[in-house]
């Protein structure tokens, strides 16, 4: 029998029976996620919208540079997003999320979470200052006209108000915990969100820290999260910053050990931005106006594989710094 008759007749000779030049080594390959898939077919969990840049503050901490004059992601309509929303819908949507910049200085957010939660649970992520006031009783509405839930994700930095208007502008501390106030009165789900920027200087534990946050809103229905992911990602929380050739996550490494595939967001869910005029998806609301990410014009054509070779990658999913080359 020769060697290539001993491959066909035993497939598990074959890798030994390849010329040694032509074994690849997986920590020379980019580490990749697959898009979910059930019982053979594309499902869609998360539909994430980052409805634009620009915002009514200027955070020092904001990965996307959201400010009053930032429109690097362009405002987008209620015509812009409803053909996403249909999309989705025939690949199982089960949540959708509107994000910024600030999403309530965008003239078409109430349509939009409308439309929205018409088809699925909705979130929208603020900072519940000023612009939120005047969508307050619409919402509402729009909540208690639907059997889908919506509910306000409410960013606020430290349970301590110098602290937090720190990073977001003075005034903003006792704005947001009003507006928080307001919104659970009006009957809104609300949850107070702070990433691991509140434990910087201190040893509190994290029940600790969520039940100092808790003490703000004694009398409310308020849910406060220190969102997971950061409480990893300690050496990053000030700024993901822009794409970095230093950072490389092989196939090797999403085979180690507690390397999940539906740990990384891009698995089961997509987001959609405007950028000079045009709809694009991308794999997540990390990764931002960056052409070598972009998955296409619509949700079909975008659930291949996502090569995770951008530093948000790592800062939010994979671990804290470094390389995983070695």
């Amino acid at each position: 029998m020769t060697p290539e008759d001993q491959a066909v007749a035993d497939p598990a000779v074959e890798v030994a029976l390849l010329p040694q030049a032509t074994i690849v080594d997986k920590k020379q390959l980019p580490g990749f996620v697959e898009f979910q898939r059930v019982s053979g077919e594309a499902r869609l969990d998360d539909l994430w919208f980052m409805v634009g840049s620009r915002c009514n503050l200027t955070c020092t901490h904001c990965y996307v540079d959201s400010s009053p004059t930032n429109d690097s992601l362009e405002q987008m309509t209620f015509d812009d997003v409803q053909p996403f929303l249909s999309e989705a819908v025939g690949y199982g949507l089960r949540h959708v999320y509107f994000t910024g910049g600030e999403p309530f200085i965008n003239r078409d957010i109430i349509v939009m979470i409308e439309a929205a939660l018409g088809r699925a649970d909705c979130t929208v992520l603020t900072n519940a200052t000023t612009p939120i006031v005047r969508h307050v009783a619409a919402m509402r509405a729009i909540a208690e006209a639907n059997t889908y839930r919506l509910t306000l994700r409410v960013s606020l930095d430290h349970y301590d108000e110098p602290a937090h208007d720190a990073i977001r502008g003075t005034g903003n501390f006792q704005r947001t915990v009003r507006n928080i106030r307001l919104l659970c009165d009006a009957g809104l789900n609300v949850i107070v969100t702070a990433t691991t920027i509140v434990y910087e200087g201190s040893t509190d534990a994290p029940e600790t820290v969520e039940s100092r946050f808790a003490a703000l809103f004694p009398d409310v229905p308020v849910d406060v999260k220190i969102l997971p992911f950061t409480l990893e990602m300690g050496a990053n929380l000030r700024r993901v910053e822009a794409p970095s050739e230093a950072v490389f996550i092989s196939e090797d490494c999403m085979e180690r050990p507690g390397v999940r595939q539906e740990n990384f967001q891009c698995h089961s869910g997509r987001t959609v931005q405007k950028i000079r005029g045009r709809m694009t998806v991308y794999p997540c609301p990390i990764i931002y106006d960056d052409p070598r990410f972009e998955l296409g014009d619509n949700l079909t054509e975008s659930f291949g594989r996502v090569h995770i070779q951008h530093k948000a990658c790592y800062d939010f999913c994979y671990g804290s710094g470094g390389s995983c080359t070695d």
